[in-house]
């Protein structure tokens, strides 16, 4: 299941596409004193919510943290089956073309090893770990960039580097 959740967008990028302002697609996952959000409905339905919609947060230019979800390609084409007429047309080009220029980036030529020394490999990591946290990517995130490098150049990492959190056990704020 983890392979659902490889390649995500923020819902600022999903609202950019659909066109909404991002509070109003965070009032449609999460719902409001009068309506269930998606997230709910689809709990309560002992659905994998974390398949489709991952906690996270972004910092605005100001610095603030704020609220947002990554959101997987199964989230994409959820919010795409509950949009409709020329909006839910358009979204739903937009995110079918970006998932597949991510999927095609991420098979891109493999590094030869013979050429880089593991200094470099490791000055590499430390320096795309540290952009990462900048922009507030999440650990679970970081951690998965660092291994698909490393990997790349040959660095074997245990298979449970990565561990994504398990958001259905946590309980989200509605």
């Amino acid at each position: 299941m983890n392979d659902l959740r490889k390649t995500t967008i923020t819902t600022l990028e999903v609202a950019e596409m659909m066109e909404v302002p991002h509070s109003d697609l965070l009032k449609k996952l999460e719902g409001r004193k009068d309506r269930k959000g998606y997230i709910q409905i689809m709990t309560e339905g002992q659905m994998s919510v974390s398949d489709y919609f991952i906690p996270s947060t972004y910092k605005d230019a100001s610095g603030k943290e704020n609220k947002c979800y990554a959101v997987t390609k199964l989230g994409c084409d959820f919010l795409a089956n509950k949009s409709t007429g020329e909006k839910g047309v358009l979204f739903t080009a937009r995110y079918v073309k970006r998932f597949y220029e991510m999927e095609h980036t991420e098979q891109q030529k493999i590094y030869e090893t013979k050429a880089t020394s593991l200094g470099e490999v490791a000055s590499f990591n430390k320096e795309m770990d540290r952009r990462m946290e900048k922009q507030g990517s999440a650990p679970w995130k970081i951690c998965e960039a660092f291994k698909m490098v490393s990997e790349q150049f040959g660095i074997r990492l245990p298979d449970d580097f990565v561990k994504i959190p398990d958001y259905e056990q946590m309980k989200l704020p509605m």
